[in-house]
C-alpha cells in the first residue's frame, strides 16, 4: 500500500483518551497523535472500527484490507487501542450479541488519568419500529444485530454458511451448539 507509518517527531506529554473507535474516534485519534499527544482509544467491541467495522456490510468495505490495515498503521504510529472488556468504560454491560462485556476504567478514572477525554460513541442501538406492519414477522431483525453477527462470523471463522444463518438470532454463543 501507499500509506506508511509516520510517528510524530516529538511527544507533548499530554494524554488523550477517546471513547469509541468509529470513524469520528479514529479520525480524532489520528489527528491528535500527529500533534504529538499520547492517544488511547477505548472500544467496548472486540475490534476497532465501530460503524465501519460492524455497521457497514462486508460487500461495501473490506474490513481487513481497509479498516484493520489503517488501524495497524495508527498502532505503529503510537496510538494505543484497548478493546473488549478492558475498553468498556463504566462497568458491566450487555453486548450486542447477548454476551456480557467486562469492566474497563470508570468515567472518573478516565478523567483523572487524562488531560482530555473525547466521547465519540456511536449509535449501536437501533430504533425498533414495532408499529410498522410486518415488523413482528419471522426473519425481520434489527440491522446492527445482523451486521455485527455477520461480520464477526466472517472475521472470526471466515465462513457465513447456512449454520450461521440459523444460529445468529438464537442468542447462543456457538453456532455448532444444537
Amino acid at each position: 500500500g501507499w500509506m506508511r507509518p509516520m510517528p510524530p517527531s516529538h511527544r507533548t506529554g499530554k494524554r488523550i483518551s477517546i471513547v469509541g473507535s468509529g470513524p469520528a474516534g479514529l479520525a480524532a485519534a489520528d489527528q491528535l497523535n500527529k500533534k504529538g499527544h499520547e492517544v488511547t482509544v477505548y472500544e467496548r467491541a472486540d475490534r476497532v472500527g465501530g460503524l465501519m467495522m460492524y455497521g457497514v456490510p462486508n460487500m461495501k468495505t473490506d474490513k481487513v484490507d481497509v479498516v484493520q490495515r489503517r488501524v495497524e498503521i495508527m498502532r505503529q504510529e503510537g496510538v494505543r487501542f484497548i478493546c473488549g472488556n478492558a475498553g468498556n468504560i463504566g462497568g458491566v454491560q450487555a453486548g450486542m450479541m447477548g454476551d456480557t462485556l467486562g469492566v474497563g476504567p470508570s468515567a472518573q478514572q478516565l478523567l483523572n488519568g487524562s488531560d482530555a477525554v473525547l466521547l465519540a460513541v456511536g449509535a449501536t442501538v437501533g430504533r425498533d419500529m414495532q408499529a410498522i406492519p410486518g415488523r413482528d414477522l419471522q426473519g425481520i431483525h434489527m440491522a446492527m444485530d445482523y451486521l455485527t453477527g455477520n461480520t464477526k462470523a466472517l472475521l472470526d471463522g471466515g465462513v457465513v454458511g447456512k449454520g450461521w444463518r440459523r444460529w445468529w438470532g438464537t442468542g447462543r454463543t456457538d453456532p455448532s451448539e444444537p
